[in-house]
């Protein structure tokens, strides 16, 4: 039986780095797999192709598609990374040019979905943006999922690690069809 466990954020709140951490010894963490995806499928084969009994997810896209995948993945460990709106808008802004008014609507259905994962999935853990500098913040992140704590020199290492953004191109050029919608709105407002 394996420990399933997401990692659900809006972009620049540090996902990349949080699969990063996830990606240790008995754990793997894929990173925007979303972009390679094109069926729901391929979650279990992915989760099935992994010899670790921990296997998680960080993807911004993944918050657009919280029913469903609440609905699949009931009993998984749910993480919410947080950060100042504003912050996380002109941070996305800053890093590949897109116009803000495109952001902003991106944003407005990342915060919709943020409010139902809220509401409807009562037992996860959130942390703050101004909190992940902090070994105890981040060990109970590990503990909440891993149920155990965490390798200190192992953060020691990560947290001198910058990570600036993740290439959206790298290692595969994105699919397509791939389930995540990015920015294009007819893919995004169709989703249900």
């Amino acid at each position: 039986m394996k420990n399933i466990f997401f990692i659900l954020s809006t972009p620049r709140c540090r996902s990349t780095w949080f699969s990063n951490l996830f990606t240790y010894k008995d754990s793997f963490c894929y990173n925007e797999e979303l972009r390679y995806m094109t069926k729901w499928s391929d979650f279990e084969d992915r989760i099935k192709s992994r010899p670790e009994k921990n296997i998680g997810f960080s993807d911004p896209e993944l918050l657009h598609y919280i029913k469903k995948l609440y609905k699949l993945y009931p009993n998984a460990k749910y993480v919410l990374l947080e950060r100042d709106r504003e912050q996380a808008e002109l941070s996305l802004h800053k890093i590949s040019g897109i116009n803000l008014n495109l952001i902003e609507i991106k944003f407005n259905k990342w915060y919709e979905n943020i409010n139902y994962f809220k509401k409807k999935v009562k037992e996860h853990y959130s942390i703050h943006w101004n909190q992940m500098d902090n070994f105890n913040n981040i060990n109970s992140v590990w503990k909440y999922v891993m149920s155990e704590s965490m390798d200190q020199q192992r953060w020691e290492l990560l947290t001198a690690m910058k990570v600036s953004v993740t290439d959206g191109n790298k290692p595969f050029p994105i699919k397509e069809n791939s389930l995540a919608p990015y920015f294009n709105l007819n893919k995004l407002n169709n989703i249900k």
